[in-house]
């Protein structure tokens, strides 16, 4: 079985380490790019299967970075990593970019569970605790 190729994009190196320790612990996961450069150039250099973006803030900036790697990178299936909480608008933003959302913490399994789904099934929503959905 050939494996999925990802890309992973985070502004901490420690976070972007851990997660490629996890992908790389998958039979069917391997991690191509997980350093610090720019993610547009790298998606669009490397044409990876699957990028995982880990958002640390919900903001228009980051929404706008999302539509440009859908545009350019159509075939890759993006699935966004969160610990902030979700307004419904975010929500709804978040359904038009990407094609799975993870609203952590969340354990190393189950993010392997979410992105096998999401790769093989199409889409995939997690959001953690409804508590945390912000009204």
């Amino acid at each position: 079985m050939q494996k999925v190729r990802s890309l992973i994009s985070c502004d901490h190196k420690v976070v972007r380490d851990g997660l490629a320790l996890i992908f790389n612990s998958s039979q069917n996961i391997e991690v191509v790019g997980h350093e610090g450069a720019d993610v547009i150039d790298e998606a669009f250099r490397l044409q990876p299967d699957l990028l995982v973006q880990e958002l640390s803030t919900i903001s228009e900036n980051e929404f706008e970075l999302l539509r440009k790697l859908k545009s350019l990178c159509g075939w890759t299936k993006i699935i966004v990593l969160t610990s902030q909480p979700l307004t419904k608008e975010c929500l709804i933003s978040l359904l038009g970019v990407c094609d799975g959302c993870l609203q952590g913490p969340v354990l190393p399994g189950f993010l392997l569970r979410a992105i096998d789904m999401a790769c093989f099934s199409g889409h995939f929503f997690f959001l953690g605790s409804s508590k945390k959905m912000i009204q």
